[in-house]
């Protein structure tokens, strides 16, 4: 539920969301200064290559272009990157793991001699010198070498030690496919066990008996190892939406929410676990609203609202009674609804502000409530709840930990489901942070309507390299009923 009116003319659209946030994502190459930096690399592999083609290895445009490629590296080294890798992923050029569209049509000759040479990543460490950049572009060069032995084989008669060749980009999807699928598996384990630890909790709750939450803490634990193992294998499971209970479903994908976006604005860990035992209980006082009331169809008489509004005032109550060493579910479940701007209830005593927690976890709340489908109405699709609650920045919500949140989840988040613009319907299963408007997605049907028999993966940053532009880019966001999805999180 958001506590604020909806303006559908006012909302931003995905480009000026992406826009706004894009910033608070700070990937390694958001700064204008970095990003000239992996571009200058670029450039310089490519004219090095040029220049060792066509001249002798004395000649000046030689020394000149060889000695710009080590500058390029201890460049980037200055700014912080001890190592930093050159990705080839379906043609398209890469440094780490921001895209670079111009140089992928530009350096066409470069790709395709990496490829040729086996060669899908080139990593440099520091030390990188003139002469190990001579070595490599002669190496790009040589017609003989077709495997990456060979290549690998090439640096180590030149002497060449900081520069390390894959066959493998680390952007190829199949490189860590079987752990991801495993750490997905491992998360849905802690999941569904948090859901039957929070029917015990609201069943004890209603029963008005103290209840433990040594198990909650465990599961948070859990949750956070995998979390920061592998963050999508635990922020793709605020994508469920199938399990039974709504109100259990719900306050697990809140914790979820909470805990990434925590982590991603540098929150540690003990402090983490105090912000996901606050985002499992803030709605608890729920339990002592009538049923008939909370999960009332039409609108609420004024009377109901107030009934339903007191479950924060509850909520901080029960979480009282069982004395908690740690206060903050208790402040949680009283601020939640307080609103950034003070202007939501319970009515503050005196004008300071939401704690932390409380902004957190509001927000979590509204976006899982926007986008979850209810017997009563339908869900919000993501792009657009993003949109509202940035819509709300600055009022129901603070702004800075709004905009952390759109980055985090992308303008298009795990789980969206998504037209292509040559007709495709895709799944949204890996955020690219240095594009937020352009995600890696599984198509799942053809622009002929057709199922695919196995989903096929698509990264959006690519190149067509035919014409220089994107290959593919999304039109909309649509409801995962409307293409016939039941369960999107089986595709993530």
């Amino acid at each position: 539920m958001t506590d604020h009116p909806i303006d559908d003319e006012r909302l931003e659209t995905p480009e000026e969301l992406a826009s706004i946030a894009g910033p608070a994502a700070r990937p390694p190459f958001s700064s204008e200064k970095r990003l000239n930096a992996a571009r200058a690399l670029a450039r310089a592999i490519a004219v090095a290559q040029n220049n060792d083609a066509l001249y002798p290895a004395t000649h000046p445009l030689v020394e000149q272009s060889t000695w710009e490629l080590s500058e390029a590296v201890a460049t980037l080294a200055e700014l912080g990157f001890e190592n930093v890798t050159l990705n080839v992923y379906k043609a398209t050029l890469f440094i780490e793991n921001q895209v670079l569209p111009e140089e992928s049509v530009t350096y066409r000759k470069l790709i395709e001699d990496l490829l040729a040479r086996g060669v899908s990543a080139v990593t440099f460490t520091l030390g990188f010198s003139q002469s190990d950049a001579g070595a490599l572009a002669s190496l790009l060069n040589d017609t003989s070498i077709s495997t990456i032995d060979d290549a690998t084989a090439f640096l180590t008669r030149a002497g060449v030690v900081t520069v390390s060749l894959a066959e493998t980009s680390d952007l190829d999807d199949k490189v860590r496919a079987a752990e991801e699928r495993e750490n997905k598996a491992h998360g849905r384990e802690i999941y569904d066990q948090g859901v039957a630890l929070m029917r015990d909790v609201e069943t004890q709750a209603k029963l008005g008996k103290v209840f433990e939450v040594d198990g909650l803490q465990q599961m948070i634990s859990a949750l956070l190892d995998t979390l920061f193992k592998d963050p999508a294998a635990i922020l793709g499971l605020a994508a469920i939406k199938t399990h039974d209970d709504y109100t259990l479903n719900h306050s697990l994908n809140v914790c979820i929410l909470s805990l990434a976006l925590g982590a991603s604005i540098g929150l540690d860990k003990e402090t983490l676990r105090s912000l996901g035992l606050s985002a499992l209980l803030y709605d608890l006082g729920k339990v002592r609203i009538p049923e008939d009331i909370l999960n009332k169809e039409g609108p609420l008489t004024a009377d109901e609202w107030q009934i339903v509004k007191s479950h924060t005032i509850e909520g901080a109550d029960l979480l009282k009674r069982i004395q908690l060493v740690d206060q903050m579910p208790m402040v949680v479940a009283y601020e939640h609804h307080q609103r950034h701007d003070l202007q939501g209830y319970p009515p503050a005593d005196t004008p300071q502000e939401q704690h932390l927690f409380s902004k957190i976890v509001a927000l979590c709340d509204a976006y899982d409530a926007m986008t979850t489908r209810r017997p009563f109405r339908r869900e919000i699709r993501p792009d657009k709840a993003l949109a509202v609650l940035m819509q709300g920045r600055s009022k129901a919500y603070d702004p800075s930990v709004t905009k952390a949140l759109v980055a985090m989840l992308g303008i298009y988040p795990m789980g969206a489901v998504v037209t292509i613009d040559d007709g495709s319907t895709a799944v949204v299963f890996r955020v690219n942070k240095d594009d937020l408007l352009r995600p890696r997605v599984k198509r799942l049907i053809d622009p002929q309507g057709r199922w695919y028999e196995e989903p096929e993966t698509v990264d959006l940053r690519l190149i067509d390299p035919e014409t220089g532009t994107y290959a593919l880019t999304i039109t909309e966001c649509i409801p995962a009923s409307d293409a016939g999805i039941d369960d999107v999180w089986q595709y993530l």
